[in-house]
């Protein structure tokens, strides 16, 4: 009897398509060579009047699940190890839980904010680079996940009248951003990371995922999508993805100038395993006899 892939396994392997990692040579894709066919050709290489179609559809969450959260750790980027937990501004609401649920379910169950993208198309799909504006507005990032192409930008706004210290990627370079400015960022590796802040205050999370072409759409506030310029003629991979979540896929084909409705369907990822070093508890204070 076949063993059933790991579900970490199997978001990983579709987490690879989707952003084109196979033909980087990225460890973490290098083993499954076929995947190379993934990635789209050169510029050099695309034709006029490829054929293309229109994939429409929405996602939902599975019978009985309930919306995953971040942890409140993975809300905060820690800029200074011996500072933790920067104190929210009093000029704007004050936290909820909510603002750790990501992915929203709308009026009629779908959800809202969720990645759908292509994989293992051979046709190439241009389209002008984009700019992506993410806000902080009460505090809070805004939207709270964001897909790009390798080449384009996003665009960070502090609409708040409090300084935040927002970074984008584990490594980045911390500056502050004062009330009314913005700053720009080009996505120029392909991934998975995310907005954050620290030191000053936190201000919620916006996950970002740079993809190596343009067939994706992120799930509006209907928790519908609709991925125009999707290859056409050929089999094609289409999946459903957020960090929380376990992937799901679906094989489409559709013709020249056709519109194909895809439903998915998902379910929360596994929680990740505690610490391998947690910090050890406070040593409780004797008892006065």
């Amino acid at each position: 009897m076949t063993r059933p892939a790991e579900p970490r396994v199997v978001a990983r392997f579709t987490l690879c398509l989707l952003i084109g990692l196979a033909a980087s040579g990225s460890e973490a894709c290098r083993p499954k060579p076929k995947l190379e066919e993934s990635a789209p050709k050169a510029a050099s290489e695309t034709k006029e009047g490829s054929a293309l179609g229109t994939i429409t559809g929405s996602v939902r969450l599975a019978p009985g699940a309930t919306l995953p959260s971040y942890r409140a750790e993975d809300m905060e980027r820690n800029v200074l190890q011996h500072i933790k937990g920067g104190t929210f501004p009093e000029t704007c609401t004050p936290p909820k839980q909510s603002d750790r649920t990501p992915v929203l379910e709308g009026p009629d169950g779908k959800l809202i904010g969720v990645m759908v993208a292509a994989s293992e198309f051979s046709q190439p799909i241009k389209r002008p680079r984009k700019v992506f504006d993410i806000v902080i507005k009460d505090c809070r990032l805004s939207p709270r996940m964001v897909v790009g192409q390798m080449g384009d930008m996003i665009n960070l706004k502090n609409e708040v009248q409090f300084p935040f210290m927002p970074t984008y990627g584990a490594n980045a370079y911390n500056e502050t951003l004062t009330p009314g400015q913005s700053k720009a960022l080009q996505l120029d590796k392909a991934g998975v990371d995310n907005v954050l802040c620290g030191f000053t205050a936190p201000c919620g999370r916006t996950d970002v995922v740079v993809v190596r072409h343009p067939v994706f759409a992120v799930t509006d506030e209907t928790g519908n999508f609709k991925i125009e310029d999707f290859p056409a003629d050929e089999t094609v991979r289409i999946s459903a993805w957020h960090p929380l979540f376990q992937d799901a896929s679906v094989s489409v084909k559709v013709a020249r100038g056709e519109t194909k409705n895809v439903e998915f369907v998902l379910t929360p990822a596994p929680p990740p395993p505690p610490a391998a070093n947690p910090e050890p508890a406070p040593a409780e204070a004797p008892k006065k006899k």
